[in-house]
């Protein structure tokens, strides 16, 4: 990792610093059927200020997330609003709190950059505008993520 990558990290872990209440993540690795992220996510989504919620469909309902994130391995955002409709028919999916806070997230997990390094960064990023909009703009909205409004 660079010095300047390094720096990057540190913007973000000193910005949180003092928050007391981290809110829990879902992040949904594959819609069918629904896998929630595990052991790969939980570093990441701590560096980003969160703490992930690993399991099944029904982990994502019984859990119910503060946020939650649609990842899906090496899919574009087209693709994965093509598929939203069998979540949203999910008996109980809209009434999570991340689906009625507005919380829920959809990443273009397509695009990856070739330094490995440099990917990671950017998803902790990422991952950090998502969990605290107002106070992370890194500037990947809309490019790398978007919002999704039921």
């Amino acid at each position: 990792m660079t010095e300047e990558q390094q720096e990057r990290l540190d913007i973000i872990n000193h910005k949180l610093k003092f928050t007391e209440q981290r809110p829990t993540v879902a992040v949904i690795r594959s819609l069918d059927p629904i896998v929630l992220a595990a052991d790969d996510m939980t570093k990441l989504i701590n560096m980003a200020g969160g703490v992930l919620i690993e399991g099944d469909e029904q982990t994502l309902l019984s859990l119910n997330s503060d946020v939650l994130v649609l990842m899906p391995d090496e899919t574009p955002i087209a693709q994965i609003m093509a598929s939203i409709d069998q979540l949203l028919q999910l008996p109980g999916f809209t009434d999570l709190s991340a689906v009625k806070n507005n919380r829920l997230y959809i990443v273009d997990s397509e695009t990856d950059n070739d330094d490995a390094a440099e990917s990671t960064v950017e998803t902790i990023e990422m991952l950090a505008e998502m969990i605290y909009p107002k106070q992370f703009m890194f500037g990947y909205e809309g490019t790398r993520w978007i919002k999704f409004t039921i």
